[in-house]
């Protein structure tokens, strides 16, 4: 071996060596790093084209959820009352809408979360024409 090649050999063996010895030097101090991001908690429906609604299914598009929460959310269907025998499909979930409410849950999540979910309304009487929907996402825990 050339008289370069044992020098270059020593110092990486050196360097390794005082690598190993830093490394395993510990000595207690830890460094913590934390932080608050907004609270951001929203709902939407995309679709093809928005058509009346009628008796029978009525499909609304895909729901996109997004929600931050550490603590979970829920989404709200805003309504109006007097829907009998009326519910929502969420995804394949059945959601009983109440004739006496003007609102109801559909989905009550424990955490949080980006979903994306057909969303469909089956009505079993002719809708008013004036017939409003609305959807809201809300946090369970704090907002920041």
């Amino acid at each position: 071996m050339s008289r370069s090649g044992m020098k270059c050999g020593a110092l990486v063996g050196a360097l390794l060596l005082g690598f190993a010895t830093s490394a395993n030097a510990y000595d207690g101090a830890s460094i913590s790093i934390s932080g608050r991001v907004p609270t951001v908690c929203q709902v939407s429906v995309a679709g093809s084209r928005m058509q009346a609604l009628q008796t029978g299914a009525n499909d609304l598009g895909v729901m996109h959820e997004l929600c931050n929460d550490i603590s979970g959310y829920t989404v709200t269907l805003y309504h109006p009352a007097g829907l009998i025998d009326a519910w929502v499909d969420v995804g394949g979930v059945r959601v009983p809408i109440s004739p006496n409410e003007t609102h109801t849950v559909i989905v009550d999540n424990r955490m949080p979360a980006y979903r994306e979910q057909p969303l469909r309304l089956v009505l079993n009487q002719t809708p008013d024409e004036s017939m409003n929907l609305s959807l809201e996402a809300e946090p369970k825990g704090a907002v920041f």
